[in-house]
């Protein structure tokens, strides 16, 4: 089994390439039963927001499918975002640098989007 970690950098600018990633981690969890986990990074905080409706599908279809979703809580800060928001839409908040180690230990291939 493979163990993917989508490391989602693309913010509400970068909508499709944001779903680009979203939408392979759901795929690949659901259809073929891979360890997979995303971690929304910068920019792409400010997409657990709610704003963004085909983000907000993604997010629900990624819990539904019991796929790991965090977010940094030092951009949610930095962005000026509400933290419970983000949270309300199903996504942890943890710092990048604790899970980054935590994957690279773990064996995930982190993917960029």
């Amino acid at each position: 089994m493979a163990k993917i970690a989508f490391w989602i950098t693309a913010g509400p600018d970068q909508v499709a390439k944001a779903m680009s990633g979203l939408r392979l981690a759901e795929r690949l969890k659901i259809t073929r039963g891979q360890d997979v986990k995303v971690y929304l990074f910068g920019p792409g905080v400010a997409l657990a927001d709610g704003s963004v409706p085909e983000v907000t599908e993604a997010l629900a279809a990624l819990r539904a499918g019991e796929v790991e979703v965090q977010a940094c809580p030092n951009n949610v800060a930095q962005l000026g975002l509400d933290g419970a928001v983000i949270e309300g839409h199903g996504v942890g908040l943890r710092p990048a640098g604790e899970v980054l180690v935590e994957l690279v230990e773990e064996g995930y291939q982190v993917i960029g989007v």
